[in-house]
């Protein structure tokens, strides 16, 4: 039986209590090597005059105990900046929306299609300058604030199948709940390597310096620590070959049922076998990232050992064992033979690719056994992509007016592109809308909102939540002071006729996910129960139960019932003001995976309880998916 989104989430949380006792245990034995190797060299340097005394031990683990919990408190500060911390760590770039550069372009247009794709935000995407290896990874502490680096190698030499590939087995991770325990991997393992870095630091300085009356002292110093720190880097290596090597099987084989396509990986995996060192990455952060990597990025002794990542024979055999690498080479159609490709529309006017207009129905009267299998469906597809859904996202990124590509390549773009989303197709009631931003003084924000209005009006329903994705990343970088405000324009102009109509539901609960204060954060696990927060459930099925066009009541009766919380009415829908939404959604995201797993299957129930679901509905059940970082597909009709 397949492993579920909720048993991935689940298993990557309890790693993390792994990486503890593993780490406890490396900080022993660092300590160890400290207590051994300081003595025997202040020995050494005394010739002989000198014993050690119990206080000397004392001391030496104390001050070692000290400079590894200072310097991984320091690692672990230094990642709450997310993904984007990592990448600039790594010293990514940030690839802007509106490059030239037309490799960049693809690489943009590849990640933009896995996004809309897998339902998640579209990541911050980053080329890691000057890097000719083949490599990549991705970082982040869930699903809706992730980013993707590339080397620059990856996005110049790698044909686009091959590149999808590498994309799609980079969001495995971002969906397996990979990437939060490799941050953390991040913070935690810099103390245990810092004594280490410090030793190499100190040989290298002696060097390249020419005072040669302290320069054996250094290096008698540097070499000490160097061995020191090679017991910290012996322990790290172990401890990252044990959480990581087994992910990427699971990543690869995620890659190919993304795609459908084993040769794109396969393929990228068979041009780096062709050299030596193909994937290594010089950065001098390499050995701190290198569990994250897509391949091995830095060479190693005692390879089988150390490995984080299992040899790339070995994973292009478990992805197609009828592959040959070498066959493959020999009729790889070079780089340069493929067409350019342009993150823009083929035009403004270009009709849209046709998209599902609803959900299939159930019959009028569902069986139960179609209705467990309509609920089992969803549930099974959080987190998990198909090439139906790739197809669906590549024929959404073809057909987009080009103003909105526009829009969505700089942060004053992006939140004029969702404030145009908010804008009513009334004439009268826009103006209304747009004289609030303009008192607001928000004068130059609303011309180019009410511009842009006029491209995003015949968008379909379900293209709209591809949209908000698209100006995520450009949103996320606005500062937070810019984020409250533009949040306070949007749910200002949705209660400008003081109602909110499901559509608006759907926006506001998709542009506020990208607009949160604690976006790029970790956030812990707060409840383990549904009945620790039902209030907050309670709100969030009546907004649900609403939305369908049967009886609200009962709806809202049968997702309770699956939560197995008391009988209660649903609220009535003045009552549910969208701050208190957001409150709600905020809260329930700090729900234990399984439990959310559980949520989400009550959100199922209560849409599907009139037998028919629409296009509004499907959407409004995946923002809500969303906002608790359970990324659901495009629902497509059957």
């Amino acid at each position: 039986m397949a492993v579920t989104f909720f048993e991935h989430q689940t298993r990557a949380r309890r790693s993390t209590s792994l990486l503890v006792v593993l780490f406890a245990l490396a900080v022993v034995g660092v300590v160890l090597a400290v207590n051994l190797v300081v003595p025997l060299a202040l020995y050494v340097g005394a010739r002989g005059f000198f014993t050690p005394s119990p206080g000397l031990y004392v001391t030496l683990t104390v001050v070692t105990l000290a400079v590894i919990g200072i310097r991984t408190l320091v690692g672990v500060l230094q990642m709450r900046g997310g993904g984007d911390a990592v990448a600039q760590l790594a010293g990514g770039v940030r690839v802007e929306r509106g490059t030239r550069d037309a490799d960049e372009r693809r690489l943009l247009n590849v990640v933009d299609e896995m996004a809309i794709a897998s339902g998640v935000s579209v990541p911050h995407v980053y080329v890691l300058r000057g890097e000719r290896g083949i490599n990549a990874f991705a970082a982040g502490y869930s699903p809706n604030e992730a980013v993707v680096a590339v080397t620059e190698g990856t996005a110049r030499t790698l044909t686009r199948d091959e590149l999808q590939g590498v994309v799609a087995h980079e969001f495995s991770h971002v969906l397996n709940g990979d990437m939060r325990l490799s941050v953390q991997m991040i913070g935690v393992l810099a103390g245990i390597l810092f004594i280490g870095e410090v030793g190499n630091f100190l040989l290298r300085a002696r060097s390249g310096g020419d005072d040669r009356r302290s320069g054996g002292g250094i290096v008698f110093v540097g070499a000490a620590l160097l061995i020191i720190g090679y017991a910290g880097l012996f322990f790290g290596r172990l401890i990252k070959a044990a959480v990581s090597r087994q992910r990427e099987f699971l990543a690869d084989a995620s890659s190919v049922q993304f795609t459908r396509n084993p040769e794109g990986i396969a393929g990228a995996l068979a041009t780096i076998s062709a050299g030596p060192g193909s994937s290594l990455v010089a950065n001098r952060r390499a050995e701190t990232l290198s569990h994250m990597f897509f391949a091995t990025g830095v060479s190693m002794w005692f390879e089988s050992l150390f490995a984080t990542h299992p040899p790339l024979l070995e994973r292009i055999a478990r992805i197609d064992r009828r592959f040959n690498p070498i066959e493959y080479l020999k009729r790889r159609r070079p780089r340069a033979a493929e067409p350019p490709e342009s993150v823009a529309p083929v035009a403004p006017t270009a009709r849209p690719a046709p998209l599902p207009a609803a959900v299939a129905p159930l019959a009028a009267a569902p069986a139960p056994a179609a209705r467990a299998a309509r609920v089992a469906g969803v549930l099974d597809s959080v987190g998990r992509v198909t090439p139906s859904h790739v197809q669906y996202a590549s024929a959404v990124l073809e057909n987009l007016p080009a103003a909105v590509n526009e829009a969505v390549a700089d942060a004053e773009g992006a939140g004029a592109l969702v404030l145009a989303l908010a804008l009513s197709d009334d004439e009268l009631a826009r103006k209304q809308q747009l004289a609030l931003l303009e008192a607001a003084g928000a004068d130059a924000l609303a011309r180019r909102a009410d511009a842009l209005a006029g491209q995003t009006r015949g968008l379909a329903v379900q293209a709209r939540l591809p949209v908000v994705a698209l100006a995520g990343p450009s949103l996320r970088s606005l500062d937070a002071a810019a984020r409250e405000t533009l949040a306070r324009q949007l749910q200002m102009l949705v209660e400008a006729d003081h109602r909110i109509t499901l559509e608006e539901s759907v926006l506001l609960t998709l542009a506020r996910r990208h607009l949160a204060p604690t976006v790029g954060r970790d956030v812990p696990v707060r409840f383990r129960s549904i009945r620790e927060v039902p209030d907050d459930a309670r709100l969030v099925l009546s907004l649900l139960a609403h939305a369908g066009s049967g009886d609200t009541a009962a709806a809202f009766a049968r997702g309770m019932s699956a939560l197995d919380l008391p009988d209660a009415p649903p609220l009535p829908r003045e009552a549910m003001e969208f701050a208190t939404v957001g409150e709600a959604l905020g809260r329930l995201t700090t729900l234990a995976p399984f439990v959310k797993g559980r949520l989400l299957e009550a959100c199922v129930e209560t849409v599907i309880a009139d037998a028919t679901v629409s296009v509004v509905e499907a959407e409004m059940l995946r923002a809500v998916a969303a906002a608790l970082d359970c990324p659901v597909p495009p629902i497509l009709a059957r």
